[in-house]
């Protein structure tokens, strides 16, 4: 059938002037060459050099392609001398290239045995399966030096579609060919560009981008949605987000659906990047249009962004996905989650993590109760907080100082009366909890803060603690009787304090390091050093020694007294520690690498002779009896010290603020 003229009138002119130049301009052959126009025949090719796209080795081994060969299209350094191509014609011989070319390029039988058109159609179905170079160039080589198939359009598509791969695919190599299909008069049609449009996805060159879009505009060919989809793809592979949404905000104004793959990738590049806001618009947008998600991008996003705190997005993944029981998230996203919500006081999707646990069979940890009990205080919820603390105490789990430490912090910043707290500790006794001593301790500590500006919150912490009972059976611990004296020693209330004491030792309760130090800077604060010291003698005998910040105290509480058990205090080792005393005005205690030693003796010092105990010129028999008395006078000095050690005339008696009061 004789092919159809094309009629390349004014008006194409007019809508198409980019193919203006192109058409009047002499056709060059991708093979040097002219056509012989009059027989029809394609002229005999020249076996062209080969370009290299990658130096790494392919994967398709059993195509014996070694990662040498290079692809047969570049034609600008093809040697146009006659005696060469006559010598290539010989080569190309029906009868010589069966054995030595198919050995030299590696072309597979299969290919060599196949049909033109079966591997045009093979060419054609390769691309969308697949981006495979040294496959791509192969069938080429086959159809252009051995079928002498005038390469087109269609064969430069594929090869640019084979730069697709991620691994040997590049944008140079795109520019090039696209640089040889205009050198050799070949227009690239629309799929051509926007099979470029595909390769810039993965390998991004913004410029080049641009030329093509440039060029589909000039052409009046339109951007098709799988286009839009390629340029946004490259967008986000330059990190280009503000413009990938802006493009993204016009595909959906050209009611062009987003597809899955698109969407993800910009969800998982956000994610990246922390834009969580971002994502959750992006998700909530997803999920009114009725697009579904992957499962995979559902938990990664309660991952990141649980990890982030980032509250908004958590707390859409878990409504949609895990609530709904589409999503089953691991253990560690659900501590994440949780910790999250306490972070936030988000009290509702706390229960809603602890009730997905329960339902899994998973036990609850300390830390899951930490976080609770956290999430109660941030929402300001101090009863319920109270009662996940109950309930750590009936699932055998320790109210560590880390539990404490958000009930304290919420008490005092909230100035909650002790008494309204004390009222809800009642109401959960009501109600069959068992109260631990804890709870009561944080009221303690609430009445021990406002003592320091209030000395009358002391009487209501000494009425709790006799309604301690009732609440807890067990009593007080070590922990609020060193409160309650914390907070008498606040308050400078004396009796109370004798009151606290008095109770320990009827009660049995064994005191700590902390009730000592409370006790002796008690004394010091009233300036009875002698009691001070006899506590400090006290927790000596029961191994406490004080910390650094009551040495620091109990230093700077003797510091210019006079009186003998404060100076003794001052200066004992373990409350001087490494310090050492000088020798100014002062008397102060500085550290021993403060104290300057001198290299050398002062000018004016002059060293005595070493006084030797042997008396000189005596005789043998002197000598002996001056050593006799020497050694008598010895054992009599540490006889006297054993007599001394044996009386006990060095102990003390430890007493209270009133010296017949005893610990």
């Amino acid at each position: 059938m004789p092919q159809k003229k094309l009629i390349l009138d004014g008006l194409w002119y007019c809508l198409c002037p980019s193919f203006n130049a192109a058409l009047r301009r002499p056709g060059v052959s991708f093979i040097k060459g002219k056509r012989d126009l009059q027989s029809g025949r394609l002229p005999t090719r020249t076996p062209l050099p080969r370009r290299c796209y990658s130096s790494s080795k392919p994967t398709d081994a059993e195509n014996g392609y070694t990662g040498t060969e290079t692809a047969p299209y570049n034609t600008s350094t093809i040697e146009s001398s006659t005696e060469q191509r006559n010598s290539y014609n010989k080569q190309c011989a029906p009868s010589k290239t069966g054995t030595h070319l198919d050995h030299f390029i590696g072309i597979p039988e299969n290919l060599a045995g196949q049909s033109t058109a079966n591997l045009e159609s093979k060419l054609k179905e390769l691309s969308p399966r697949g981006p495979r170079i040294h496959s791509t160039m192969q069938i080429l080589h086959t159809l252009v030096r051995m079928r002498h198939v005038r390469p087109g359009v269609r064969h430069y598509r594929a090869l640019i579609l084979a730069n697709v791969d991620p691994e040997r695919g590049s944008p140079d190599a795109l520019r090039g060919l696209l640089k040889e299909m205009e050198k050799n008069g070949i227009p690239a049609d629309s799929g051509t560009l926007h099979a470029a449009l595909q390769v810039l996805a993965v390998h991004p060159d913004y410029l080049l981008r641009q030329e093509i879009l440039r060029t589909l505009r000039d052409r009046w060919l339109p951007l098709s949605p799988t286009g839009w989809h390629w340029v946004v793809a490259g967008l986000l592979r330059e990190n280009q987000f503000e413009l990938a949404l802006d493009h993204i905000a016009h595909m959906e104004r050209k009611d062009i659906v987003v597809q899955d793959w698109l969407h993800g990738l910009l969800i998982y590049n956000l994610c990246e990047f922390e834009e969580f806001d971002e994502v959750a618009r992006l998700m909530q947008s997803r999920v009114n249009q009725g697009h579904d998600m992957s499962l995979e991008l559902w938990r990664y996003v309660l991952d990141v962004a649980s990890t982030a705190q980032h509250e908004e997005a958590t707390r859409l993944v878990w409504a949609q996905m895990v609530q709904l029981g589409y999503l089953q998230p691991s253990r560690e996203i659900c501590t994440k989650v949780l910790t999250m919500a306490s972070r936030v006081g988000d009290a509702d999707l706390a229960a809603s993590v602890v009730g997905f646990l329960a339902e899994t069979g998973v036990k609850l940890e300390q830390k899951d109760y930490e976080n609770l009990v956290e999430t109660h205080t941030t929402a300001g919820s101090l009863m319920s907080a109270f009662e996940v603390m109950c309930s750590m105490r009936k699932a055998g789990m320790i109210l560590a100082e880390n539990t404490m430490r958000s009930v304290r912090t919420y008490v005092i910043q909230t100035k909650i009366r002790p008494r309204d707290a004390w009222a809800m500790l009642k109401r959960l006794k009501a109600s069959k909890h068992d109260i631990p001593p804890e709870c009561a301790r944080v009221v303690m500590e609430l009445c021990e803060h406002e003592a320091q500006d209030d000395p009358f919150a002391v009487d209501e912490g000494v009425e709790l603690y006799k309604d301690l009972y009732t609440l807890c059976p067990g009593g007080a611990d070590v922990a609020i009787y060193n409160t309650l004296v914390s907070m008498c020693r606040h308050a400078q209330n004396r009796e109370a304090a004798m009151f606290v004491v008095k109770e320990m030792a009827s009660l049995g309760v064994v005191p700590n390091a902390r009730t000592f130090e409370s006790l002796i800077l008690m004394c010091l604060d009233a300036g009875n050093y002698e009691s001070a010291y006899l506590y400090f003698q006290d927790m000596l005998e029961r191994g406490f020694i004080p910390g650094e910040g009551a040495k620091t105290e109990i230093r700077d509480q003797c510091t210019g007294a006079s009186d003998k058990f404060a100076v003794q205090l001052k200066y004992h080792p373990n409350v001087r520690g490494d310090l050492v005393r000088t020798k100014e005005p002062g008397d102060t205690l500085v550290p021993k690498d403060r104290i300057k030693k001198s290299s050398s003796p002062p000018a004016w010092y002059v060293q005595a002779p070493k006084e030797s105990w042997i008396i000189p010129n005596l005789s043998k028999d002197e000598r002996r009896a001056v050593t006799k008395a020497r050694r008598k006078a010895k054992r009599r000095r540490m006889a006297i010290a054993r007599g001394k050690a044996e009386e006990g005339w060095m102990d003390h008696e430890a007493g209270g603020l009133e010296p017949e009061v005893k610990v």
